[in-house]
């Protein structure tokens, strides 16, 4: 008689979708007591450009699909007509230096941000049909884009004599 194998696991698995714990656990994190949000798991998300709520009275709008030769006194002009504005910034590309097709507009009142986006969103500008809705961050530092839009392109022949990269020598050129 062969002598039994001790590799067996000593806890089954739980069936699917039952914690080990009985769910216990999940009542506890999700308890209003215990600063959890009560059974909403996921926070919430923005929608596509609507009306901020009371609390966080955003005033700067964000306008898309602007031509990369729109300067920020062009739109200042164009956005004016509905009440004071407070800043105009229209981001560069890192790597290229050139104008982004987006820009934020900020407000001095919340009012008349909300006139600026009601009249002007899906409007003509310069030749083109710009979108207007409020800007759901706020701007972000030049480091963080530079990450987010990773390394510049190289700019020339490869990695020379000196270069830290590995270099492929045995491998076929591509057809």
């Amino acid at each position: 008689i062969m002598p039994r194998s001790r590799s067996r696991s000593r806890q089954r698995s739980a069936p699917r979708g039952r914690s080990r714990s009985g769910g216990r656990r999940d009542n506890y994190e999700r308890s209003p007591e215990r600063g959890g949000r009560g059974g909403d798991r996921s926070p919430p998300r923005g929608g596509g450009g609507g009306a901020p709520r009371n609390n966080d009275m955003r005033i700067s709008l964000l306008v898309r699909n602007i031509a990369d030769d729109t300067s920020p006194q062009e739109l200042r002009d164009h956005f004016s007509k509905f009440g004071m504005i407070k800043d105009v910034y229209v981001p560069l590309d890192f790597h290229t230096r050139r104008p982004k097709t987006f820009a934020f507009m900020e407000f001095v009142d919340y009012e008349d941000a909300c006139k600026a986006k009601e009249k002007l969103d899906r409007s003509d500008f310069q030749g083109r049909m710009i979108d207007v809705v409020f800007a759901q961050q706020k701007r972000k530092a030049p480091d963080v884009m530079r990450a987010r839009d990773g390394p510049p392109p190289s700019r020339g022949g490869g990695g020379g004599r000196y270069s830290r990269s590995p270099q492929r020598r045995g491998s076929p050129p591509r057809r």
